[in-house]
């Protein structure tokens, strides 16, 4: 195969979901700080006007290392699907479980340590921010029954404090078995206290 040889599929029109991942890791890479904002102007203009595979190929020119059998193949790694998205849903779930799980032992520093690690958009992320947001709200709430209890000293309250523990933990080991599980599962707190401090999405 000689170097000027050209693989008839680079001439294949691209496709949206081709042009959306190609988007996506060029997002990442902004997000890491691996290209500058004027780079990442110029790369995602070449991708949104991108008309073949040749074209899509050129925003990651000098950017991705491709290898040869990709090149022969005019595919470009960096909008290929090597892994099945629900593959690699299911390989996160681990991950995910572990943030809620988490919150267990470290209230709220658990699930923002996994947030902190896991990549931007991945599952795990989404559910340490979940995991996050609820154990925020859990915390807050209890900070206001115990100094409530302490100014008025009604016994009523020691009730309530106990009952919201229980419920902190069932929902917490049910948030944390519906993430193993792959379920994209609201808490029902959320759906009455809708703080978000970290991003869901």
């Amino acid at each position: 195969m000689s170097a000027t040889y050209e693989h008839p599929s680079l001439r294949l029109p691209v496709t949206d979901e081709q042009r959306d991942r190609a988007e996506h890791w060029l997002q990442e890479a902004y997000a890491d700080g691996r290209i500058s904002s004027e780079e990442f102007d110029h790369r995602i203009g070449q991708v949104l006007g991108a008309g073949s595979r040749k074209d899509l190929n050129e925003a990651f020119y000098g950017l991705v290392q491709v290898p040869t059998s990709s090149r022969a193949l005019g595919v470009h790694p960096a909008y290929q699907p090597l892994v099945h998205p629900q593959a690699k849903q299911q390989a996160g779930r681990g991950v995910a479980g572990l943030a809620h799980f988490s919150a267990l032992l470290t209230s709220i520093f658990g699930p923002l340590v996994f947030f902190a690690l896991s990549p931007q958009g991945s599952y795990p992320r989404k559910e340490a921010a979940k995991a996050f947001n609820f154990q925020l709200v859990a915390l807050v709430s209890w900070i206001g029954l115990l100094i409530v209890q302490g100014v008025t000293g009604l016994g009523i309250f020691d009730f309530l404090i106990g009952l919201a523990f229980v419920g902190w933990m069932v929902l917490t080991v049910v948030s944390g078995a519906k993430a193993l599980q792959g379920d994209d599962w609201t808490n029902p707190v959320k759906k009455v206290v809708k703080i978000e401090a970290l991003s869901e999405k």
